[in-house]
């Protein structure tokens, strides 16, 4: 049995540091715009290509904290398949379970990074992932973005819940939370953790309740997972169970590229879990081992085993977080 299964596109993300380029908003919307100038030719500089995704991403985090980690899959038969069976097999993650179907492309992104921020320009394929009998017993499974054709996965989740009692974590994509489908409600009644930004769980609830944090909370606990995970970028993040509403500050460190901060929170929250720890104490994983892949380009490079999580917390007693 594994500890964690993890279901999802695996990406190739080439990440693309622009020099200059700038940034507006406007006072009645949240949303900003990175600005360049059209129809030039712009130098940029530190361009890395690195296998990707949320499914590989959690799962070698994982993996780095000596626990049994597999990925299911389905990717193109080609060259991002070949470099990604390489880079899990390196990192100690079971690829098995990874398809290569010759009627798909494999996903790819390319991200820009701007002042430690970054955009991402996402092709998702539509995949029909399926689960049966036949899936690998595991303690956890996490699924999370997927292009369209995700409906028949989350019915399968739902089934292999209440046959096996495995516990089910889900940080949906974008095209999960702008639809809202029925399946994913279902799955919601049945998940395990719930992880979402703030932006999208204004989006999951219907409502942005502005700087109510524990209406926002109540709101997606309501859904109906155990436990409630959102990050809030610079400001932190919050965990509840429907009775504490547990909120961890940034942990302190040097920002280069934000890719896989919100990957890297939930495999330290997830990790956490894993062994053992409360919700509470999750949290500061999370936000530990987010801090750490932000001082790295790309979303794996920064990623922290358990040992070295203790060692930061140690490290910065001063560090807690605080019940709201």
């Amino acid at each position: 049995m594994y500890n964690l299964l993890t279901v999802g596109d695996i990406k190739l993300d080439t990440f693309i540091s622009i020099p200059k380029a700038s940034v507006q908003c406007q006072l009645k919307m949240p949303a900003c715009q990175l600005c360049i100038e059209y129809g030039k030719k712009i130098p940029v500089h530190n361009i890395v290509t690195q296998v990707a995704g949320s499914a590989p991403n959690v799962a070698v985090g994982i993996a780095k904290m000596k626990k049994t980690v597999a990925v299911s899959s389905i990717m193109g038969k080609d060259a991002t398949n070949v470099l990604a069976l390489d880079f899990l097999k390196e990192h100690k993650v079971d690829t098995k379970y990874i398809k290569a179907d010759p009627k798909h492309k494999s996903s790819f992104a390319a991200v820009l990074n701007f002042k430690g921020e970054s955009t991402q320009l996402v092709s998702h394929g539509d995949v029909e992932y399926r689960l049966s009998n036949r899936t690998p017993k595991s303690e956890w499974i996490h699924v999370s973005e997927l292009g369209g054709g995700y409906e028949k996965l989350y019915k399968d989740l739902v089934v292999l819940q209440k046959k096996r009692g495995v516990k089910i974590s889900i940080n949906p994509g974008v095209i999960q939370i702008e639809e809202r489908k029925k399946e994913l409600l279902a799955l919601l009644k049945v998940t395990e953790v719930l992880f979402v930004n703030r932006r999208e769980a204004g989006q999951l609830i219907g409502k942005s309740h502005k700087n109510d944090v524990r209406k926002i909370m109540t709101g997606l606990k309501d859904l109906g997972p155990k436990y409630v995970v959102m990050t809030d970028g610079r400001d932190g993040a919050y965990a509840y169970d429907g009775e504490q509403l547990d909120f961890a500050p940034m942990f302190p460190g040097r920002r280069v590229e934000a890719t896989g901060a919100g990957d890297a929170f939930t495999t330290g929250f997830l990790g956490a879990m894993i062994h053992g720890k409360t919700h509470r104490e999750s949290l500061t994983w999370g936000a530990v081992n987010a801090a750490s892949v932000v001082f790295h380009i790309g979303p794996t490079e920064g990623l922290l085993t358990h040992t070295q999580i203790r060692k930061q917390l140690r490290e910065r007693p001063k560090y807690k977080t605080k019940e709201l």
